[in-house]
């Protein structure tokens, strides 16, 4: 019984994990020159959000 029990259990705490939505992306802002040119640290790009604003986006290899 408690090797059912036990399996079980660890199917349902297996099939919890796989259900948790993705995160979602931690952005830097960018620096903005003079004349508002935006530009990013190392290791970084400009993007663009779904809704529209400017971010640091981490170079994915």
């Amino acid at each position: 019984m408690n090797l059912k029990v036990a399996l079980l259990g660890s199917f349902v705490f297996a099939l919890a994990a796989c259900s948790q939505p993705e995160p979602e992306p931690v952005y830097v802002q960018p620096t903005y020159d003079k004349v508002g040119n935006p530009s990013c640290p190392g290791g970084y790009q400009v993007a663009a959000t779904e809704a529209g604003a400017t971010v640091c986006s981490p170079i994915t290899q």
